[in-house]
């Protein structure tokens, strides 16, 4: 059994503000029960556990595509609480001179634009439309052909002749 490794991801979150250093709060599968993650704790990082709680986080119901598609209720989330035997303290973040080692101004940038995905998917007005912006020269362009196109008068095609429709079927002689 040495050597395996677990194929599902735990994600530890930190802490709330007033979270007691022992008490340790994960996201698992939906599939995973209290034993689950003592046995993880304990064989992967020699954690020892001395209490799990665990409850389901279920998301409220939202619609596809903005304010437009059809409802329906995101996936669910399981969180477990475990109590430690040795309290963990998170460390402090690094100092914003120290950050640029983990490419802190991309993470920003990144960030930023996650940020605005969502104000814009969330207010419709605030969506970039080509009306709204500068007018480009090509269209300038195309606005003062279709004018000169309409004082001009009427428009034709460049035939000359009858327009009348003719029924091809009715000429045809099997």
């Amino acid at each position: 059994m040495h050597g395996c490794r677990p194929n599902h991801v735990i994600a530890f979150i930190r802490p709330k503000p007033r979270q007691p250093p022992n008490l340790a709060t994960f996201v698992v599968p939906l599939t995973f029960n209290k034993l689950d993650l003592r046995d993880y704790l304990y064989h992967v990082y020699n954690v020892e556990v001395t209490a799990v709680r665990s409850f389901i986080n279920q998301p409220q119901p939202r619609q596809k595509d903005g304010q437009r598609g059809k409802w329906y209720r995101p996936r669910s989330q399981k969180m477990m609480i475990a109590e430690l035997v040795k309290p963990f303290v998170w460390p402090d973040p690094p100092a914003e001179d120290a950050r640029e080692a983990f490419d802190h101004a991309m993470f920003k940038r990144l960030q930023k634009e996650r940020d605005d995905q969502i104000s814009r998917s969330m207010n419709p007005s605030n969506i970039p439309l080509r009306t709204r912006g500068p007018e480009t020269q090509e269209r300038q362009t195309l606005r003062e052909q279709a004018k000169e196109f309409l004082d001009r008068g009427e428009w034709t095609n460049g035939r000359t002749g009858d327009d009348t429709w003719t029924e091809v079927e009715k000429d045809i002689k099997v």
